[in-house]
């Protein structure tokens, strides 16, 4: 374990030494929040990860929630040391990095956390993830946390997840009106669980819809992953269910998603994101 935890650490600060610094070469930046806890987010953001990952990316998911923390569980890893220690300076960010299903690097979260540290030194750990990876899939926690905000405003794309049910649908309003003014870029619309496309394009248009009536601004896009039994499975045997499932209808909606982001050129910025954060 020590042994893996080292060569990990010479991993990202080679990969943060050789990484080329211009703007179109910096990681993209995918976050995932929700209006509610138990919608599927963190599982998501970590097969989605997987998904890139397995299409070739280098790719690194931070487990930013403030609240409860489970992407270490998701995929099977153990860890001790976590993102909580890093906010308490016991540790850096590259000492509490693991290797995670499909070569991906996780930053495991600490339950229990208030809130993101607004601290420089920080700051600077994670913007080094910026240049050392493809891409950075960062779990928050709900929309109306200061790190959800913080990091929705750093993202090229940030999934706010639902599902059918009316109160996850109506916490997700909930959270795009609350972010209305103090965030720049609005949030794709993730339907979890769907029972068929049909259900999911409903929900959409729906939430389009009373977007533009009520809050006045551009409706968001969406995309769905639907309603798969398998899912309960992988996550019962601590796996993702990309891996677990390959030929599964949630693997495939999945894949779909990751396949879109990787899509084209990255985006080009002008600041770096220890400078956006």
């Amino acid at each position: 374990m020590r042994d893996q935890a080292s060569a990990l650490r010479n991993l990202i600060q080679r990969r943060s030494a050789d990484a080329p610094t211009a703007a179109s070469e910096r990681a993209r930046i995918v976050t995932f929040t929700s209006g509610k806890g138990g919608v599927g987010k963190s599982n998501l953001a970590l097969n989605v990860a997987v998904a890139m990952a397995q299409a070739g990316s280098r790719v690194c998911l931070l487990d930013a929630n403030p609240g409860l923390s489970n992407i270490d569980l998701l995929c099977g890893l153990n860890c001790y040391w976590n993102f909580g220690h890093v906010l308490t300076g016991a540790k850096s960010l590259s000492e509490v990095i693991l290797k995670g299903p499909a070569g991906i690097n996780v930053v495991p979260g600490a339950s229990g956390l208030l809130e993101f540290s607004a601290s420089h030194e920080l700051a600077e750990q994670v913007a080094t993830l910026e240049t050392a990876y493809d891409v950075l899939v960062v779990d928050t926690g709900t929309g109306l946390t200061e790190t959800a905000r913080r990091f929705a405003n750093v993202a090229d794309v940030t999934f706010l997840v639902t599902t059918p049910e009316p109160t996850a649908i109506a916490d997700a309003y909930a959270t795009l009106k609350s972010w209305q003014g103090s965030v720049t870029t609005m949030p794709d619309v993730l339907v979890n669980r769907a029972g068929s496309a049909a259900e999911a394009k409903q929900i959409l248009e729906r939430f389009r819809q009373t977007v533009e009536m009520f809050l006045r601004c551009p409706p968001p896009s969406g995309c769905w992953v639907a309603e798969d039994s398998s899912v309960a499975k992988a996550v019962a045997a601590r796996r993702p269910f990309v891996e677990a499932v390959p030929e599964g209808a949630a693997t495939r909606d999945v894949r779909a998603i990751a396949k879109r982001l990787l899509a084209g050129a990255k985006p080009v910025r002008t600041q770096t994101l220890l400078e956006r954060l």
